[in-house]
């Protein structure tokens, strides 16, 4: 899983990758320099269930992609069934090439939980 971190961290315009659980916990990171992943893990546990909460209230049952955009950047969460992979780019990125690497990355990462 570390290896599939670091090859998508040197995509353009990403700045780090993780896999969280829903409640918050870092299972592995690969975030760049002065990025404090568990900031990042607790961030990221907010929004997933304030999302998965209103998405219930909608009669939706779960997300696939979520994209969040700040003023310095973009963080994408991908729901890869056991835990979400979250990615951190830069803001002025091409989202739709990085998306490609992210999915891709985001399928490897669940064929290595089913292998395991």
């Amino acid at each position: 899983m570390r290896r599939i971190l670091q090859q998508l961290n040197r995509e353009v315009g990403v700045k780090g990758s993780m896999v969280v659980s829903p409640d918050g916990l870092v299972v592995m990171a690969e975030l760049g320099e002065g990025i404090d992943q568990e900031v990042v893990a607790a961030m990221a546990s907010s929004t997933i269930v304030s999302t998965k909460r209103a998405l219930s209230l909608c009669g939706s049952e779960k997300f696939d992609r979520l994209i969040l955009t700040a003023a310095h950047g973009k963080i994408v969460f991908v729901d890869i069934e056991l835990a979400y992979l979250l990615v951190l780019t830069d803001k002025n990125i091409n989202i739709d090439f990085t998306l490609l690497e992210i999915d891709g990355a985001a399928h490897r990462i669940r064929n290595t939980w089913k292998i395991e």
